[in-house]
Protein backbone atom coordinates (compact mmCIF):
# COMPACT_ATOMS: atom_id res chain seq x y z
CA UNK A 1 0.00 0.00 0.00
CA UNK A 2 1.17 3.32 -0.73
CA UNK A 3 2.50 5.42 2.07
CA UNK A 4 3.29 8.74 1.41
CA UNK A 5 4.96 9.88 4.20
CA UNK A 6 7.44 7.01 4.30
CA UNK A 7 8.28 7.49 0.73
CA UNK A 8 8.72 10.89 1.37
CA UNK A 9 11.05 10.47 4.16
CA UNK A 10 12.99 7.91 2.27
CA UNK A 11 13.43 10.17 -0.41
CA UNK A 12 14.85 13.24 1.79
CA UNK A 13 16.92 11.54 3.62
CA UNK A 14 18.35 9.17 0.04
CA UNK A 15 18.92 12.50 -1.12
CA UNK A 16 20.95 14.18 2.19
CA UNK A 17 23.37 10.93 1.43
CA UNK A 18 22.16 8.79 3.95
CA UNK A 19 20.77 5.01 4.09
CA UNK A 20 24.37 4.26 3.00
CA UNK A 21 25.19 1.71 5.72
CA UNK A 22 21.71 -0.07 5.02
CA UNK A 23 22.27 -0.41 1.12
CA UNK A 24 25.57 -2.21 1.89
CA UNK A 25 24.42 -4.59 4.93
CA UNK A 26 21.16 -5.26 2.20
CA UNK A 27 23.60 -5.72 -0.59
CA UNK A 28 26.21 -7.80 1.67
CA UNK A 29 23.85 -9.88 3.48
CA UNK A 30 25.76 -13.11 2.35
CA UNK A 31 29.20 -11.20 0.73
CA UNK A 32 30.37 -14.97 -0.23
CA UNK A 33 27.35 -15.35 -2.63
CA UNK A 34 27.31 -11.52 -3.49
CA UNK A 35 31.10 -11.51 -4.72
CA UNK A 36 31.53 -14.10 -7.59
CA UNK A 37 34.26 -16.21 -8.16
CA UNK A 38 35.76 -16.21 -11.96
CA UNK A 39 34.74 -19.83 -12.58
CA UNK A 40 34.35 -22.05 -15.74
CA UNK A 41 31.01 -22.63 -16.84
CA UNK A 42 29.63 -25.78 -18.23
CA UNK A 43 29.97 -24.88 -21.45
CA UNK A 44 33.79 -25.69 -21.63
CA UNK A 45 33.09 -28.56 -19.71
CA UNK A 46 35.96 -31.94 -20.39
CA UNK A 47 35.74 -35.35 -20.32
CA UNK A 48 37.50 -36.88 -17.19
CA UNK A 49 39.76 -39.24 -17.21
CA UNK A 50 37.33 -42.57 -16.11
CA UNK A 51 34.49 -40.60 -18.22
CA UNK A 52 33.49 -43.76 -19.87
CA UNK A 53 33.17 -46.06 -16.66
CA UNK A 54 31.16 -42.60 -15.38
CA UNK A 55 29.32 -43.05 -18.35
CA UNK A 56 27.81 -46.18 -18.57
CA UNK A 57 24.49 -45.55 -16.22
CA UNK A 58 24.17 -42.33 -18.26
CA UNK A 59 23.67 -44.14 -21.37
CA UNK A 60 21.93 -46.68 -19.94
CA UNK A 61 19.17 -44.07 -19.07
CA UNK A 62 19.49 -42.13 -22.63
CA UNK A 63 18.79 -45.68 -24.41
CA UNK A 64 15.20 -46.25 -22.17
CA UNK A 65 14.23 -43.04 -22.78
CA UNK A 66 14.87 -42.71 -25.44
CA UNK A 67 12.72 -46.13 -26.62
CA UNK A 68 10.03 -44.03 -24.56
CA UNK A 69 9.82 -41.51 -26.81
CA UNK A 70 9.84 -44.00 -30.12
CA UNK A 71 6.52 -45.33 -28.21
CA UNK A 72 5.12 -41.74 -28.17
CA UNK A 73 5.50 -41.32 -31.24
CA UNK A 74 3.87 -44.34 -32.40
CA UNK A 75 0.77 -43.90 -30.68
CA UNK A 76 -0.16 -40.50 -29.82
CA UNK A 77 -0.72 -37.83 -32.30
CA UNK A 78 0.51 -35.27 -29.55
CA UNK A 79 3.72 -36.24 -27.94
CA UNK A 80 6.39 -34.09 -26.04
CA UNK A 81 10.35 -34.55 -27.15
CA UNK A 82 11.64 -35.09 -23.62
CA UNK A 83 15.41 -36.30 -23.26
CA UNK A 84 16.75 -35.65 -19.48
CA UNK A 85 19.83 -36.48 -17.34
CA UNK A 86 20.67 -35.98 -13.86
CA UNK A 87 17.72 -33.49 -13.13
CA UNK A 88 17.15 -32.85 -9.75
CA UNK A 89 14.28 -30.43 -10.14
CA UNK A 90 12.41 -28.09 -12.76
CA UNK A 91 15.86 -25.73 -11.93
CA UNK A 92 17.88 -28.66 -13.58
CA UNK A 93 19.85 -28.78 -10.42
CA UNK A 94 22.75 -31.74 -11.21
CA UNK A 95 23.07 -34.82 -8.36
CA UNK A 96 26.55 -34.91 -6.81
CA UNK A 97 26.93 -38.48 -7.21
CA UNK A 98 26.56 -38.36 -10.89
CA UNK A 99 27.86 -37.06 -14.14
CA UNK A 100 26.68 -34.03 -14.95
CA UNK A 101 26.24 -34.52 -18.78
CA UNK A 102 26.22 -38.15 -20.53
CA UNK A 103 28.45 -38.05 -23.42
CA UNK A 104 27.89 -39.33 -26.39
CA UNK A 105 28.80 -42.65 -27.49
CA UNK A 106 27.43 -45.38 -30.71
CA UNK A 107 25.57 -47.52 -28.61
CA UNK A 108 22.59 -45.21 -29.06
CA UNK A 109 22.90 -44.41 -32.48
CA UNK A 110 20.46 -47.08 -33.47
CA UNK A 111 18.30 -46.22 -31.04
CA UNK A 112 18.67 -42.24 -32.33
CA UNK A 113 17.68 -43.66 -35.37
CA UNK A 114 14.79 -45.35 -34.95
CA UNK A 115 13.56 -42.48 -33.44
CA UNK A 116 13.81 -40.02 -36.35
CA UNK A 117 12.66 -42.62 -38.62
CA UNK A 118 9.15 -42.88 -36.71
CA UNK A 119 8.94 -38.80 -36.25
CA UNK A 120 9.47 -38.90 -40.27
CA UNK A 121 6.95 -41.64 -40.79
CA UNK A 122 4.28 -40.41 -38.84
CA UNK A 123 4.51 -36.76 -40.25
CA UNK A 124 4.31 -38.47 -44.03
CA UNK A 125 1.16 -39.90 -43.37
CA UNK A 126 -1.40 -38.05 -45.32
CA UNK A 127 -4.43 -38.39 -42.26
CA UNK A 128 -2.37 -37.97 -38.89
CA UNK A 129 -1.47 -34.78 -37.63
CA UNK A 130 1.52 -34.83 -35.56
CA UNK A 131 2.19 -31.94 -32.72
CA UNK A 132 4.93 -31.59 -31.27
CA UNK A 133 4.69 -28.50 -28.26
CA UNK A 134 8.21 -28.98 -26.60
CA UNK A 135 11.73 -30.34 -27.34
CA UNK A 136 13.58 -30.59 -24.07
CA UNK A 137 17.18 -31.80 -24.36
CA UNK A 138 18.83 -31.56 -20.84
CA UNK A 139 22.62 -32.98 -20.57
CA UNK A 140 22.92 -35.41 -22.66
CA UNK A 141 25.45 -34.42 -25.34
CA UNK A 142 24.36 -34.07 -28.66
CA UNK A 143 27.13 -34.74 -32.05
CA UNK A 144 26.47 -32.56 -35.07
CA UNK A 145 25.33 -35.30 -37.36
CA UNK A 146 22.30 -36.28 -34.82
CA UNK A 147 21.38 -32.49 -34.32
CA UNK A 148 21.32 -31.94 -37.95
CA UNK A 149 19.06 -35.28 -39.09
CA UNK A 150 16.87 -34.86 -35.98
CA UNK A 151 16.39 -30.65 -36.78
CA UNK A 152 16.03 -31.59 -40.97
CA UNK A 153 12.99 -34.13 -39.77
CA UNK A 154 11.26 -31.14 -37.88
CA UNK A 155 12.17 -28.71 -40.79
CA UNK A 156 10.48 -30.97 -42.91
CA UNK A 157 6.85 -31.49 -41.97
CA UNK A 158 3.65 -29.41 -40.28
CA UNK A 159 4.75 -30.52 -36.75
CA UNK A 160 7.51 -27.87 -36.71
CA UNK A 161 4.70 -25.34 -36.80
CA UNK A 162 3.19 -26.71 -33.22
CA UNK A 163 6.78 -26.70 -31.35
CA UNK A 164 6.35 -23.63 -28.43
CA UNK A 165 9.18 -24.60 -26.24
CA UNK A 166 12.69 -25.25 -27.28
CA UNK A 167 15.41 -26.33 -24.60
CA UNK A 168 18.83 -27.61 -25.38
CA UNK A 169 20.56 -27.61 -21.97
CA UNK A 170 24.07 -28.53 -21.49
CA UNK A 171 24.62 -30.14 -24.65
CA UNK A 172 27.73 -29.73 -25.91
CA UNK A 173 26.78 -27.60 -29.14
CA UNK A 174 29.39 -25.88 -30.76
CA UNK A 175 29.47 -24.19 -34.24
CA UNK A 176 27.94 -26.33 -36.56
CA UNK A 177 25.56 -27.12 -33.52
CA UNK A 178 24.32 -23.34 -33.01
CA UNK A 179 23.37 -23.04 -36.64
CA UNK A 180 21.48 -25.96 -37.02
CA UNK A 181 19.37 -25.08 -33.70
CA UNK A 182 18.96 -21.28 -35.80
CA UNK A 183 17.49 -23.62 -38.41
CA UNK A 184 14.74 -25.40 -36.00
CA UNK A 185 14.12 -22.02 -35.00
CA UNK A 186 13.21 -19.99 -38.44
CA UNK A 187 10.66 -22.93 -39.41
CA UNK A 188 9.22 -23.58 -35.89
CA UNK A 189 6.43 -20.60 -36.14
CA UNK A 190 4.97 -20.90 -32.68
CA UNK A 191 8.46 -20.51 -30.66
CA UNK A 192 7.93 -18.37 -27.46
CA UNK A 193 11.05 -20.02 -25.19
CA UNK A 194 14.11 -20.96 -26.38
CA UNK A 195 16.76 -22.01 -23.84
CA UNK A 196 20.40 -22.37 -24.59
CA UNK A 197 21.59 -22.77 -21.09
CA UNK A 198 25.26 -24.10 -20.47
CA UNK A 199 26.31 -24.27 -24.40
CA UNK A 200 29.33 -22.50 -26.38
CA UNK A 201 28.37 -20.08 -27.87
CA UNK A 202 31.94 -18.38 -29.62
CA UNK A 203 32.28 -18.67 -33.22
CA UNK A 204 30.27 -15.08 -34.30
CA UNK A 205 29.19 -16.64 -37.40
CA UNK A 206 26.92 -18.73 -35.56
CA UNK A 207 26.30 -16.16 -33.03
CA UNK A 208 25.11 -14.15 -36.13
CA UNK A 209 22.87 -16.59 -37.56
CA UNK A 210 21.60 -17.64 -34.55
CA UNK A 211 20.71 -13.66 -34.17
CA UNK A 212 19.04 -13.42 -37.27
CA UNK A 213 16.69 -16.62 -36.67
CA UNK A 214 15.41 -14.76 -33.40
CA UNK A 215 14.75 -11.41 -35.23
CA UNK A 216 12.64 -12.41 -37.90
CA UNK A 217 10.46 -14.19 -35.41
CA UNK A 218 7.28 -12.85 -34.58
CA UNK A 219 5.81 -14.94 -31.59
CA UNK A 220 9.90 -15.55 -29.53
CA UNK A 221 10.10 -13.70 -26.22
CA UNK A 222 11.71 -15.26 -23.96
CA UNK A 223 15.88 -16.33 -24.44
CA UNK A 224 17.99 -18.18 -21.96
CA UNK A 225 21.58 -17.72 -22.07
CA UNK A 226 22.67 -18.69 -18.79
CA UNK A 227 26.16 -20.29 -18.19
CA UNK A 228 27.31 -19.54 -21.57
CA UNK A 229 30.83 -17.73 -20.69
CA UNK A 230 29.69 -14.67 -23.21
CA UNK A 231 31.41 -12.38 -21.29
CA UNK A 232 34.79 -13.83 -22.60
CA UNK A 233 33.74 -12.63 -25.70
CA UNK A 234 32.09 -8.81 -25.52
CA UNK A 235 31.32 -8.77 -29.23
CA UNK A 236 29.32 -12.07 -29.64
CA UNK A 237 27.62 -10.83 -26.68
CA UNK A 238 26.77 -7.68 -28.53
CA UNK A 239 25.20 -9.71 -31.63
CA UNK A 240 23.39 -12.01 -29.54
CA UNK A 241 21.49 -8.96 -27.73
CA UNK A 242 20.52 -7.58 -31.31
CA UNK A 243 18.26 -10.53 -31.36
CA UNK A 244 15.32 -8.54 -30.57
CA UNK A 245 13.85 -10.12 -27.69
CA UNK A 246 12.03 -9.17 -25.26
CA UNK A 247 13.24 -11.20 -22.33
CA UNK A 248 17.47 -12.43 -22.03
CA UNK A 249 18.67 -14.62 -18.65
CA UNK A 250 22.62 -13.74 -18.90
CA UNK A 251 22.79 -15.07 -15.50
CA UNK A 252 26.08 -17.04 -14.83
CA UNK A 253 28.22 -15.44 -17.73
CA UNK A 254 31.07 -14.01 -16.62
CA UNK A 255 30.43 -10.65 -17.32
CA UNK A 256 32.52 -7.86 -16.89
CA UNK A 257 33.17 -4.28 -17.31
CA UNK A 258 33.63 -4.98 -21.17
CA UNK A 259 31.12 -6.60 -21.46
CA UNK A 260 28.66 -4.29 -19.80
CA UNK A 261 29.90 -1.53 -21.99
CA UNK A 262 28.12 -3.43 -24.85
CA UNK A 263 25.00 -4.00 -23.25
CA UNK A 264 24.92 -0.34 -22.03
CA UNK A 265 25.44 0.73 -26.10
CA UNK A 266 22.24 -1.66 -26.73
CA UNK A 267 20.44 -0.25 -23.94
CA UNK A 268 20.73 3.19 -25.06
CA UNK A 269 19.73 2.58 -28.39
CA UNK A 270 16.10 1.88 -26.79
CA UNK A 271 15.62 -1.35 -28.31
CA UNK A 272 12.33 -3.99 -27.91
CA UNK A 273 13.64 -5.99 -24.59
CA UNK A 274 11.35 -5.33 -21.90
CA UNK A 275 13.36 -7.26 -19.32
CA UNK A 276 17.01 -8.51 -18.95
CA UNK A 277 18.83 -10.32 -16.58
CA UNK A 278 22.53 -10.26 -15.04
CA UNK A 279 22.32 -11.70 -11.50
CA UNK A 280 25.29 -13.61 -10.71
CA UNK A 281 28.47 -11.68 -13.09
CA UNK A 282 31.41 -9.21 -12.21
CA UNK A 283 29.39 -5.90 -12.29
CA UNK A 284 31.01 -3.39 -9.91
CA UNK A 285 30.09 0.41 -9.02
CA UNK A 286 31.60 1.82 -12.56
CA UNK A 287 29.10 -0.46 -14.63
CA UNK A 288 26.10 0.11 -12.61
CA UNK A 289 26.74 4.15 -13.30
CA UNK A 290 27.15 3.12 -16.84
CA UNK A 291 24.25 1.25 -17.16
CA UNK A 292 22.10 3.68 -15.12
CA UNK A 293 23.19 6.81 -17.90
CA UNK A 294 21.95 4.06 -20.96
CA UNK A 295 18.93 3.88 -19.31
CA UNK A 296 18.22 7.57 -19.15
CA UNK A 297 17.35 7.19 -22.94
CA UNK A 298 15.77 4.04 -22.59
CA UNK A 299 11.69 4.24 -22.34
CA UNK A 300 10.87 0.47 -23.04
CA UNK A 301 12.83 -2.21 -20.40
CA UNK A 302 11.06 -2.71 -17.25
CA UNK A 303 12.93 -5.47 -15.55
CA UNK A 304 16.44 -5.36 -14.98
CA UNK A 305 17.88 -7.97 -12.44
CA UNK A 306 21.38 -7.27 -10.97
CA UNK A 307 21.31 -9.41 -7.79
CA UNK A 308 24.16 -11.30 -6.86
CA UNK A 309 26.77 -8.85 -7.86
CA UNK A 310 29.85 -6.32 -6.78
CA UNK A 311 27.80 -3.35 -6.15
CA UNK A 312 27.66 -1.27 -3.06
CA UNK A 313 25.40 1.38 -2.58
CA UNK A 314 27.65 3.40 -4.67
CA UNK A 315 25.29 1.47 -7.52
CA UNK A 316 22.29 1.42 -6.37
CA UNK A 317 21.85 5.28 -5.79
CA UNK A 318 23.51 5.66 -9.36
CA UNK A 319 20.56 3.30 -10.54
CA UNK A 320 17.38 4.97 -8.10
CA UNK A 321 18.63 8.19 -9.91
CA UNK A 322 18.07 7.07 -13.33
CA UNK A 323 14.69 6.27 -12.32
CA UNK A 324 14.29 9.64 -9.49
CA UNK A 325 16.51 12.35 -10.53
CA UNK A 326 15.69 14.81 -7.93
CA UNK A 327 18.09 17.73 -8.38
CA UNK A 328 15.03 19.45 -10.35
CA UNK A 329 11.94 19.35 -11.40
CA UNK A 330 12.73 19.36 -15.34
CA UNK A 331 15.04 16.49 -14.18
CA UNK A 332 12.49 14.42 -12.01
CA UNK A 333 10.29 14.79 -15.55
CA UNK A 334 13.31 13.58 -17.92
CA UNK A 335 13.83 11.08 -15.65
CA UNK A 336 13.24 6.93 -16.21
CA UNK A 337 9.57 6.15 -16.31
CA UNK A 338 9.69 2.93 -17.73
CA UNK A 339 11.72 0.87 -15.10
CA UNK A 340 9.98 -0.40 -12.56
CA UNK A 341 11.57 -3.42 -11.38
CA UNK A 342 15.44 -3.23 -10.46
CA UNK A 343 16.37 -6.94 -8.74
CA UNK A 344 19.24 -5.65 -6.23
CA UNK A 345 19.21 -7.31 -3.19
CA UNK A 346 20.22 -10.86 -2.77
CA UNK A 347 17.06 -12.74 -1.90
CA UNK A 348 16.22 -14.00 1.99
CA UNK A 349 14.28 -15.96 4.12
CA UNK A 350 11.08 -14.01 4.66
CA UNK A 351 12.06 -13.25 7.89
CA UNK A 352 15.28 -11.19 6.85
CA UNK A 353 16.53 -8.03 5.03
CA UNK A 354 14.91 -4.41 5.85
CA UNK A 355 11.79 -5.13 4.72
CA UNK A 356 10.81 -1.15 5.38
CA UNK A 357 14.17 -0.34 2.84
CA UNK A 358 12.99 -2.79 0.60
CA UNK A 359 9.70 -1.46 0.44
CA UNK A 360 10.10 2.23 -0.32
CA UNK A 361 12.29 1.16 -2.85
CA UNK A 362 10.08 -0.90 -4.67
CA UNK A 363 7.17 1.94 -4.56
CA UNK A 364 9.81 4.78 -5.44
CA UNK A 365 10.15 2.45 -8.67
CA UNK A 366 5.94 1.37 -8.57
CA UNK A 367 5.85 5.88 -9.04
CA UNK A 368 4.95 7.14 -12.34
CA UNK A 369 6.08 10.77 -13.33
CA UNK A 370 3.13 12.37 -12.08
CA UNK A 371 3.96 10.98 -8.51
CA UNK A 372 7.20 11.31 -8.43
CA UNK A 373 6.88 15.45 -8.80
CA UNK A 374 3.54 15.51 -6.67
CA UNK A 375 5.61 13.53 -4.02
CA UNK A 376 8.39 16.25 -4.27
CA UNK A 377 6.75 18.61 -3.71
CA UNK A 378 4.63 17.86 -0.32
CA UNK A 379 6.13 19.95 2.19
CA UNK A 380 7.55 23.13 3.02
CA UNK A 381 11.04 22.57 2.72
CA UNK A 382 10.34 21.05 -1.26
CA UNK A 383 8.54 23.79 -2.17
CA UNK A 384 11.25 25.80 -1.27
CA UNK A 385 13.41 24.04 -2.75
CA UNK A 386 11.90 23.53 -6.30
CA UNK A 387 9.69 26.67 -6.67
CA UNK A 388 11.47 29.15 -4.99
CA UNK A 389 13.11 30.49 -8.19
CA UNK A 390 10.20 30.09 -10.45
CA UNK A 391 9.20 33.61 -12.08
CA UNK A 392 5.60 34.73 -10.29
CA UNK A 393 3.97 34.75 -13.40
CA UNK A 394 4.48 31.46 -14.16
CA UNK A 395 2.87 29.84 -10.43
CA UNK A 396 -0.46 29.58 -12.60
CA UNK A 397 0.81 27.49 -14.93
CA UNK A 398 3.08 25.38 -12.36
CA UNK A 399 -0.22 25.02 -9.93
CA UNK A 400 -2.50 24.20 -12.59
CA UNK A 401 0.10 21.35 -13.78
CA UNK A 402 -0.76 18.30 -11.36
CA UNK A 403 -4.86 19.33 -12.00
CA UNK A 404 -3.99 18.80 -15.69
CA UNK A 405 -2.17 15.91 -14.96
CA UNK A 406 -4.66 13.80 -12.79
CA UNK A 407 -7.77 14.85 -14.42
CA UNK A 408 -8.13 11.77 -16.28
CA UNK A 409 -6.29 9.44 -14.19
CA UNK A 410 -8.82 6.33 -13.37
CA UNK A 411 -10.29 7.04 -9.96
CA UNK A 412 -8.64 10.12 -9.09
CA UNK A 413 -5.72 8.05 -7.67
CA UNK A 414 -2.98 11.01 -7.42
CA UNK A 415 -6.28 14.00 -5.83
CA UNK A 416 -4.67 12.91 -2.53
CA UNK A 417 -0.87 14.06 -3.40
CA UNK A 418 -2.40 16.68 -5.01
CA UNK A 419 -4.21 18.44 -1.83
CA UNK A 420 -1.18 17.67 0.01
CA UNK A 421 1.07 19.97 -2.08
CA UNK A 422 -1.82 22.25 -2.88
CA UNK A 423 -2.40 23.47 0.34
CA UNK A 424 1.25 25.04 1.44
CA UNK A 425 0.66 27.25 -1.76
CA UNK A 426 -0.72 30.07 0.45
CA UNK A 427 2.64 30.29 1.98
CA UNK A 428 4.09 34.05 1.64
CA UNK A 429 7.49 32.72 2.13
CA UNK A 430 7.34 31.07 -1.12
CA UNK A 431 6.58 33.80 -2.87
CA UNK A 432 9.17 36.41 -1.33
CA UNK A 433 11.88 33.68 -1.45
CA UNK A 434 12.96 35.16 -4.95
CA UNK A 435 16.29 35.61 -4.74
CA UNK A 436 18.36 35.01 -7.99
CA UNK A 437 20.31 37.12 -10.18
CA UNK A 438 18.31 38.92 -13.12
CA UNK A 439 20.99 37.09 -15.30
CA UNK A 440 19.50 33.70 -14.36
CA UNK A 441 15.62 35.01 -14.53
CA UNK A 442 15.40 33.99 -18.58
CA UNK A 443 16.67 30.65 -18.54
CA UNK A 444 14.86 29.16 -15.32
CA UNK A 445 11.87 31.22 -17.17
CA UNK A 446 12.68 28.50 -20.46
CA UNK A 447 13.52 25.83 -18.19
CA UNK A 448 9.95 25.96 -16.11
CA UNK A 449 8.34 26.71 -19.58
CA UNK A 450 10.00 23.65 -21.18
CA UNK A 451 9.01 21.54 -17.84
CA UNK A 452 4.89 22.40 -18.00
CA UNK A 453 5.23 21.97 -22.02
CA UNK A 454 6.48 18.04 -21.64
CA UNK A 455 4.77 17.18 -18.50
CA UNK A 456 1.41 19.04 -19.15
CA UNK A 457 1.18 17.34 -22.60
Amino acid sequence: MYDKNENLAFIHAFNNGEYDDEFDNELGSDRSRVIPSAHTTQASYNKPDNWRERNRIGLENVIQRLKSCIDSVTRDNSFNLELTHNVNSLWDQLMDNEEPIVWHEPIVDEYWGRLEAEIDRRKRLDNVTTDIERITIMNIEMKEELLDALVDIFRSGRATNSIEHIDFDNVNLCEEGIRSVSKLVEVSYQLCYLYLDHNRIDNMESARCLSRSLKSHTCIHTLHLTHCDLGSNPEILLVLLQSEIKYINLDNNNIDSLGVAKIAQYLESDPPIDRIDLDHNRLNDDDAIIISQALKRNTILRHLDLRLNNITFIGVKALLNCVFDSSSLNAISESNHTLIYIYMFPDLFPEGGNKSLRGCVDRLLELDCTQKILLALQDKESLLKYLANVPLKLMPEVLAFPLRRVVNQPQHKHFNMVYSMIRWWNMPMLYSYHHFDKSDTKRKRDDYILLSRKTIT
